[in-house]
């Protein structure tokens, strides 16, 4: 009789280490990875990566191959900002690296580059605006890399607004996660 018990206690076990090692496998399947994705503003096409590093070569097409894996380690690293403002004015360029957004503070969680045909043109107004559709009330930090990032709290450039001429960890509270569009400029 003990045997059995013994094997009943075995199985019993285990099913419930199954069960609990089924749960932790789904609520890390159900935790998304951040996504980095690169905004060309001049055709409106999105494309998103994996790791920063893959969306700042793809963006820079190839010139800036060897950007942190994660968009954190970049936003203090000037020599790479330096690098990315080459990037748009060198030879062979196609696409200006204009700024990037962050989802989260201190630069961390997905991370939404804005590039473009051309950089923007110091102190001639708004150079590039648009509507944050997919990013709606989440933008907490930025890095400005051509151009100077302007959020707004409402749709089409209007409300409390902020501008931001250097990278930013935290947007501060006026604009934390309420950003609805953005003007560069």
């Amino acid at each position: 009789m003990p045997t059995r018990i013994s094997r009943i206690a075995v199985v019993a076990g285990s099913v419930l280490l199954a069960a609990a090692g089924g749960t932790a496998t789904a609520y890390a399947q159900q935790t998304p990875e951040p996504k980095n994705c690169v905004l060309n503003l001049d055709s409106g096409s999105k494309r998103c990566f994996t790791t920063f590093r893959e969306a700042i070569a793809f963006s820079t097409n190839g010139q800036v191959a060897d950007a942190p894996v994660s968009a954190k380690g970049a936003a203090h690293d000037e020599k790479l900002l330096d690098r990315l403002r080459t990037s748009s004015t060198g030879k062979g360029a196609l696409t200006a690296q204009l700024g990037i957004l962050y989802k989260d503070s201190n630069y961390r969680g997905s991370s939404l580059v804005l590039n473009a045909g051309s950089g923007c043109k110091s102190g001639n107004g708004r150079d590039y605006s648009g509507e944050l559709v997919d990013w709606n009330d989440s933008v907490s930090s930025v890095s400005p890399v051509a151009c100077w990032i302007e959020l707004f709290a409402d749709a089409h450039q209007s409300g409390d607004h902020e501008e931001y001429h250097d990278s930013t960890a935290y947007v501060g509270n006026r604009m934390n996660d309420r950003a609805s569009s953005y003007a560069l400029l």
